[in-house]
């Protein structure tokens, strides 16, 4: 019998609904089981491992796993695996020595991430640990872009989104550029990078002047 290949996310398709649903393919059973015995930290580390900012989803992610939990089979609700993720990084011991770390040899590569909101420093993370050396541009003072801007802090606590955003910043390898906006990439591109990363999102919406009516509505 060949063994089980948990590395194909259709296998969790089949056992584990809550498991698949979830676009970072997170091990929400494990977790969960680690809660339930008290063991926040390393609850919190499956979260932060594939889906980066466990502390943030918690409160304000869509929760894709919860329609697909097995539960609602047999209950009128499923299990409330967005609020336990919460649970886990209320409650967790400090993760610090846990997080990845940039190493003290790099790779000799360099790459470019315009805009600093959760993909770029999504790629950040990944990537510094790599070690390739980064520069992260924005044109804000800090990191966080949608994530900062858009959600109000009685929904997301701005201790809570600076803690989580500067695991990433503190990582070693990483070099800020806030307050600096890239108005045209080739600017960018004239630098040698080995790759650029544009994660700049869609902060603003296309204006259309010359629709009948657009001026009334301002």
């Amino acid at each position: 019998m060949k063994p089980t290949d948990i590395t194909n996310p259709e296998y969790f398709h089949k056992v584990v609904d809550c498991q698949y649903a979830c676009p970072a393919h997170t091990n929400v059973p494990e977790y969960i089981r680690l809660i339930l015995h008290e063991n926040y930290t390393q609850a919190y580390m499956i979260n932060w491992v594939s889906n980066v900012f466990p502390g943030i989803l918690g409160r304000v992610c869509d929760r894709p796993c919860e329609p697909a939990c097995r539960r609602v089979r047999v209950e009128n609700e499923p299990v409330a695996i967005c609020r336990l993720k919460r649970v886990a990084s209320d409650n967790r011991d400090e993760v610090q020595p846990l997080l990845f770390r940039a190493p003290k040899k790099k790779n000799g590569k360099r790459v470019a991430l315009i805009g600093a909101g959760p993909a770029s420093l999504t790629v950040a993370r990944d990537l510094a640990a790599l070690g390739y050396e980064l520069d992260l541009f924005d044109d804000q003072p800090v990191a966080g872009g949608f994530i900062r801007s858009q959600i109000p802090s009685f929904r997301l606590p701005e201790e809570v989104l600076n803690t989580e955003l500067n695991y990433i910043l503190d990582m070693g390898g990483i070099t800020t550029h806030f307050n600096t906006c890239v108005s045209d990439i080739r600017d960018i591109m004239d630098k040698g990078y080995d790759a650029i990363f544009v994660g700049t999102g869609a902060p603003r919406g296309r204006d259309l002047p010359d629709l009948p009516g657009r001026k009334e509505g301002d």
